[in-house]
């Protein structure tokens, strides 16, 4: 029994540094979103290689731990809430995996390719646009997870159910 609920406890602490890791990039590419010129093909160079650099060093081992860790809590505990958030932390998963990580691969290439030509082009502004939007997308999933983990949710229907 204590087994389990250590590594219940190790399944958590690994799912929160994978959420921090998670939340900490994005919060940094909002910040580089926010400083950019659209038509500077040097920031965007430079932004894209500290991006590229924040995907590999944090997002992908943040999403990584941010699954593991819920699939384990999952295991150790079956309980709705867990099964709840193990989809969404699947969600996020396969959202940034699959779609994101791939965009921002794409993205930076046509960002090296358009400093190469020193011009900014509409490809690479619509690829970004769907990257930012999908990364948006995962950042709300997350917030989703985080209100639920927190208990938040659970509140609001208590809540819902008095009042009714």
């Amino acid at each position: 029994m204590k087994s389990k609920n250590l590594l219940q406890r190790v399944a958590q602490f690994i799912t929160i540094v994978g959420l921090s890791l998670l939340i900490g990039n994005i919060s940094a590419f909002i910040a580089m979103n926010m400083l950019s010129t659209p038509q500077d093909t040097s920031f965007f160079l430079w932004q894209r290689r500290f991006i590229d650099a924040m995907v590999q060093l944090g997002m992908i081992k943040g999403m990584w731990l941010f699954l593991i860790g819920n699939i384990v809590i999952y295991l150790c505990q079956r309980t709705r809430k867990n099964l709840l958030l193990l989809i969404l932390s699947i969600a996020v998963f396969i959202l940034g995996e699959f779609f994101i990580i791939p965009l921002s691969y794409e993205t930076s290439l046509l960002a090296f390719q358009q400093y190469e030509m020193n011009q900014v082009t509409s490809d690479f502004l619509t690829i970004k646009h769907k990257e930012d939007v999908l990364g948006g997308v995962n950042l709300l999933i997350l917030l989703i997870y985080c209100a639920c983990y927190t208990g938040v949710v659970s509140k609001l229907e208590n809540e819902i159910r008095v009042s009714s």
